[in-house]
């Protein structure tokens, strides 16, 4: 992969965004929101069937979930290119994720370093559910502050995002956030599916899912293609209004029993990056995450 130089006070401007926008895919693929344009109107025709079976919207709740359960922890390497304005910027990443401990209790701790040319270090991010650290390492300069709504809305750019939603993108997962006072829609066409949440918390998100669909919370063979977020309670499919970011999985494989993609990119607007996995690590034995700020 070829890199850019950052000799120069505007590469190293055009670096540094390249930076927040890839730590921020690696948390879950939305601070390209805050780049977007003004939403343009689309057209576009549902062409699943709505379920409204109460049982089958239980089953994927429940399924949901447990997927989530089922990854633990996630360390991997990668590259990271990002797109905007006719633009290209690469760098390299590493990432240490944990979401639960010993006890079963999630934590949704994450651990990431970005990588210039010639093994630059330019940022680091950490994070856990308390507190969260941004380090500009060309700069010399740190931003931190609390994990909670008003911080993870700031970073994105989306309104309520939390720190788990994030987590389970990285993962390939999403949607096991799902409040118990979210309305859930469920379409179908038996092999492709489409889950619409509106969630009482001033947001909408939607999953499109491959795959057959278990009668429980079984693993199933299901796997997640897009991932999309808007800001609002609406109903996408009549507003047609298009998504904040739109998050695309690809090339899955199954590590540990768990099925995990290789590659994700993401787009809002005319920006888009391109995150890619060259060696993933999932539920290792033994897993570190630093997450203690210097601070502390």
């Amino acid at each position: 992969m070829c890199y850019r130089s950052i000799n120069s006070k505007k590469d190293r401007n055009v670096a540094l965004q390249t930076i927040k926008f890839a730590l921020i895919i690696a948390l879950a693929g939305t601070l390209l929101a805050g780049c977007a344009s003004a939403p343009k109107t689309t057209t576009s025709s549902p062409t699943k069937r709505l379920d409204t079976n109460a049982a089958t919207i239980a089953n994927l709740r429940s399924w949901l979930a447990a997927r989530s359960l089922m990854a633990h922890s996630l360390s991997v390497t990668g590259d990271v290119t990002f797109d905007q304005n006719g633009e290209s910027n690469s760098a390299s990443f590493s990432m240490k994720s944990k979401r639960i401990d010993k006890n079963g209790d999630r934590i949704d701790s994450l651990s990431i370093e970005v990588i210039g040319p010639f093994g630059i270090k330019l940022a680091r991010f950490l994070a856990s559910p308390v507190q969260y650290q941004f380090s500009d390492l060309l700069h010399g300069q740190t931003r931190s502050g609390p994990t909670d709504a008003k911080s993870l809305e700031d970073l994105t750019q989306l309104k309520a995002v939390t720190l788990q939603t994030m987590s389970d993108l990285i993962y390939g997962l999403a949607g096991s956030d799902i409040q118990p006072g979210d309305s859930v829609r469920f379409y179908s066409t038996g092999v492709s599916h489409y889950v619409m949440i509106v969630e009482n918390t001033n947001a909408t998100s939607s999953l499109d899912l491959e795959g057959m669909l278990p009668n429980d919370s079984s693993p199933g063979d299901l796997t997640l293609i897009r991932y999309q977020r808007w800001n609002g309670m609406l109903d996408p499919m009549v507003n047609n209004i298009p998504p904040a970011v739109s998050v695309h999985f690809s090339e899955p494989i199954i590590v540990n029993g768990v099925s995990i993609p290789q590659h994700i990119d993401a787009k809002a607007a005319e920006n888009s990056l391109s995150l890619s996995y060259d060696h993933i690590d999932l539920n290792p034995p033994s897993l570190t995450v630093k997450i203690k700020m210097p601070s502390q």
